[in-house]
Protein backbone atom coordinates (compact mmCIF):
# COMPACT_ATOMS: atom_id res chain seq x y z
CA UNK A 1 0.00 0.00 0.00
CA UNK A 2 1.36 3.04 -0.51
CA UNK A 3 1.18 5.96 2.33
CA UNK A 4 -0.09 9.42 1.77
CA UNK A 5 0.10 12.32 4.31
CA UNK A 6 -2.39 14.77 5.27
CA UNK A 7 -2.63 17.58 7.74
CA UNK A 8 -6.19 18.05 9.10
CA UNK A 9 -6.91 20.89 12.13
CA UNK A 10 -7.11 19.97 15.99
CA UNK A 11 -10.18 19.32 15.59
CA UNK A 12 -10.57 16.88 13.31
CA UNK A 13 -7.99 14.92 14.22
CA UNK A 14 -9.48 14.74 17.84
CA UNK A 15 -12.61 13.36 15.92
CA UNK A 16 -11.27 11.13 13.50
CA UNK A 17 -8.53 9.75 17.03
CA UNK A 18 -12.18 9.29 19.58
CA UNK A 19 -13.89 7.42 16.89
CA UNK A 20 -10.85 4.61 16.04
CA UNK A 21 -10.87 4.25 19.62
CA UNK A 22 -14.82 3.62 19.71
CA UNK A 23 -14.75 1.76 16.85
CA UNK A 24 -11.23 0.06 18.02
CA UNK A 25 -10.03 0.40 14.39
CA UNK A 26 -7.24 2.50 13.39
CA UNK A 27 -7.31 6.04 12.03
CA UNK A 28 -6.18 4.85 8.64
CA UNK A 29 -8.77 2.18 8.09
CA UNK A 30 -11.32 5.16 8.78
CA UNK A 31 -9.86 7.54 6.31
CA UNK A 32 -9.99 4.49 3.93
CA UNK A 33 -13.05 3.85 4.32
CA UNK A 34 -14.57 7.39 3.93
CA UNK A 35 -11.91 7.75 0.73
CA UNK A 36 -13.85 4.62 -0.92
CA UNK A 37 -17.51 5.81 -0.06
CA UNK A 38 -16.55 8.96 -1.69
CA UNK A 39 -15.43 7.56 -4.74
CA UNK A 40 -17.82 5.38 -5.20
CA UNK A 41 -20.78 8.39 -5.31
CA UNK A 42 -21.96 9.50 -8.05
CA UNK A 43 -20.84 12.92 -9.58
CA UNK A 44 -22.69 15.75 -7.93
CA UNK A 45 -25.79 16.88 -10.10
CA UNK A 46 -25.97 20.37 -11.15
CA UNK A 47 -28.85 22.69 -9.50
CA UNK A 48 -30.58 22.29 -13.17
CA UNK A 49 -31.03 18.12 -13.10
CA UNK A 50 -31.87 18.40 -9.05
CA UNK A 51 -34.62 20.97 -9.74
CA UNK A 52 -35.97 18.23 -12.48
CA UNK A 53 -39.37 19.25 -13.30
CA UNK A 54 -39.75 22.38 -11.66
CA UNK A 55 -37.44 23.96 -14.16
CA UNK A 56 -39.44 25.67 -16.40
CA UNK A 57 -42.88 24.55 -14.96
CA UNK A 58 -44.08 28.14 -14.64
CA UNK A 59 -42.29 29.06 -18.40
CA UNK A 60 -44.80 31.40 -20.31
CA UNK A 61 -47.46 31.98 -17.66
CA UNK A 62 -48.57 35.76 -17.53
CA UNK A 63 -46.33 36.74 -14.86
CA UNK A 64 -43.55 34.98 -14.79
CA UNK A 65 -41.42 36.23 -17.89
CA UNK A 66 -42.82 39.87 -17.54
CA UNK A 67 -40.07 42.64 -17.05
CA UNK A 68 -41.89 44.32 -14.63
CA UNK A 69 -41.46 40.90 -12.50
CA UNK A 70 -38.23 40.17 -12.85
CA UNK A 71 -37.00 43.87 -12.19
CA UNK A 72 -34.44 43.40 -8.98
CA UNK A 73 -34.08 39.59 -10.01
CA UNK A 74 -31.12 38.37 -8.19
CA UNK A 75 -30.43 41.18 -6.29
CA UNK A 76 -29.66 41.24 -2.50
CA UNK A 77 -32.65 42.88 -0.47
CA UNK A 78 -31.97 44.45 3.08
CA UNK A 79 -34.87 45.15 5.36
Amino acid sequence: MQTLTLKVPPDLAAWLAQRARQLNRSKSEIVREALNAQRGRPRRESVTARAGDLVGKYAGTRVSSHKRNLRGLGSCKRS
